[in-house]
């Protein structure tokens, strides 16, 4: 991700909804996020800690959000604000709803996260349980990293094969309304979809958990049905079952019943994903009559998705 990616890919600058959502964020909650900042940029929660980056933290914020609204100074405050840590967090505490969420994603994207002692898990996990703590149906997805074997040019390790972690995907910001469905379908899907070999089905699961967001919920059902066909293709791919890069979700769904122990009747159950794309979306064009998805059956396919994917994993013994 370049620089500029990392300022401007985030929540309220991805495609917008034509009716989006109002998103409150109270005043708790900001403000235990930024002791919390605090506390984890200054490393005072570790022995191990390797100093203070609490500074740098919050020069890196400020120059995100001037890049982001295009303003040298971002707080309204009649007094000059004396620092910049001063005018990001002035700016923080009252900004938009939607725009301190960006800032949530911000955090894992700074230049001095690495020097934070604690785990990337525990980081987001603890961010999750801050947001619950306010009771916030909002949920801070995972770091997605892959390990790789590549030849290393800068030095002094220069030509030398070495081992890689790359980061996939940063941890997003994506709604969590009904905590049961959230622990037992979406978030152990998004759990299986950050393995390497699911990376594309994964992002764009991401994107239809975005748009849920954002209010585009026929964007939502367009994207719940890639990331479904995505993950029948790689099933299909990693066992040698034969299939069709042109195939449709109906054949997919055909091939996998072929190959596991799955009765035939849950192919009506595993095709409402593919059928609702083809009905209420508009990845075929709405045609004469405008189609608009209400949000209760966007929030249904979400679940189904989640679920059908953790079927089908499952089932091919790829969990």
């Amino acid at each position: 991700m370049s620089w500029l990616n990392r300022i401007f890919e985030v929540f309220s600058r991805r495609n917008k909804a034509s009716s989006a959502p109002t998103h409150n964020i109270p005043n708790t909650f900001r403000n235990r996020v930024l002791l919390w900042c605090k506390e984890v940029f200054s490393n005072s929660r570790s022995e191990y800690g390797t100093g203070d980056y609490t500074s740098t933290f919050w020069a890196q914020i400020h120059r995100f959000l001037q890049y982001r609204h295009g303003n040298f100074r971002l707080s309204d405050s009649r007094h000059s604000p004396a620092s910049t840590a001063e005018d990001a967090i002035a700016y923080l505490v009252d900004c938009p709803g939607e725009e301190f969420l960006d800032f949530l994603e911000y955090i894992f994207r700074v230049d001095c996260f690495f020097h934070v002692a604690l785990s990337e898990n525990q980081l987001v996990e603890e961010l999750n349980d801050l947001l619950r703590i306010d009771d916030l149906p909002y949920y801070v997805t995972d770091f997605a990293k892959e390990t790789v074997k590549e030849v290393v040019n800068h030095p002094p390790f220069g030509g030398r094969e070495e081992t890689v972690v790359k980061t996939l995907s940063y941890p997003k910001v994506i709604m969590r309304e009904n905590e049961l469905v959230h622990d037992q379908a979406i978030k152990p899907s998004l759990e299986l979809l950050q393995r390497p070999e699911f990376s594309s089905a994964n992002s764009e699961f991401l994107e239809a958990l975005e748009d849920y967001r954002k209010g585009d919920f026929g964007d939502c059902l367009t994207k719940c049905g890639s990331a479904f066909e995505s993950v029948l293709k790689i099933l299909c791919e990693r066992k040698g079952w034969p299939y069709n890069q042109t195939d449709t979700a109906s054949t997919l769904i055909k091939t996998i019943l072929d190959n596991t122990q799955l009765e035939s009747y849950f192919e009506s159950v595993l095709i409402i994903v593919a059928t609702l794309r083809n009905k209420l979306s508009m990845s075929h064009g709405a045609g004469p009559t405008q189609r608009n998805v209400p949000r209760h059956l966007a929030r249904y396919t979400i679940n189904s998705t989640a679920s059908a994917i953790l079927l089908i994993i499952e089932e091919a013994g790829e969990q």
